[in-house]
């Protein structure tokens, strides 16, 4: 019998649990200290503006509390209000405005260094994905938590395509280009997937169809 939406999803989301934590220990040990150090005076630049945004933020909650308590002494007078709102308005209006300028010395590095990182997450775990999946030929730790293996004509080719290529590849190479429409794609997916398993006497996606591979319960450990 082929697995519902729920147990692919859990098994889906240990997996990706699992490689996730590899790349983060990864990034810390490795991958941050070299992004950084590719960075000209990355630490200086960073401590600038984290200190930058520390004076903005209190002086944006001062400007708040200013409001709030022009607010109270205006009692049930609206055109008092109107006047702390107006005001309030004003102040952080000019604050923001100055923030930008602050901050704009910093934004390119520091831009450069998260895109990176970014791209360094992507990258890494649609490697290690796909070592890991054509490793484990699909027996990936979290089918073998939630009792589900991938039946058919299961080779190199249909387990990467079936769980990676038609899973993330698309997606991801979506990101560098437009990272709303990869968001759009995989909220698509995901939609299409959860009605596929749902409303078909099957349970299966367009990726099974495609490779004609399906996701079966088993209540043996492999």
């Amino acid at each position: 019998m082929n697995a519902g939406f729920f147990r692919r999803l859990f098994s889906t989301t240990i997996d990706m649990m699992f490689v996730f934590t590899i790349i983060y220990l990864s990034f810390i040990l490795f991958g941050r200290p070299f992004l950084q150090a590719k960075i000209e005076n990355y630490d200086e630049i960073n401590a600038s503006y984290v200190e930058i945004m520390s004076v903005y933020n209190e002086n944006l909650s001062e400007i708040q509390k200013e409001y709030e308590v022009s607010r109270e002494l205006a009692g049930s007078d609206e055109e008092l209000k109107a006047q702390a709102l107006e005001i309030y308005l004003e102040k952080t209006a000019v604050l923001k405005d100055q923030n930008l300028i602050d901050t704009a010395p910093y934004n390119g590095p520091l831009g450069i260094y998260f895109t990176s990182v970014i791209y360094y997450y992507l990258f890494l775990f649609l490697v290690l994905m796909t070592v890991y999946t054509l490793a484990f030929k699909g027996r990936t730790i979290g089918r073998r938590t939630m009792r589900v293996k991938l039946a058919g004509p299961v080779n190199a080719m249909s387990i990467f395509l079936h769980d990676i290529a038609f899973k993330y590849l698309i997606v991801i190479v979506l990101v560098p280009i437009n990272v709303l429409f990869a968001i759009m794609l995989l909220m698509f997916m995901a939609l299409i997937d959860t009605g596929l398993i749902g409303a078909t006497r099957n349970k299966i996606t367009i990726r099974d169809m495609i490779t004609k591979i399906t996701v079966e319960k088993t209540e043996y450990k492999y």
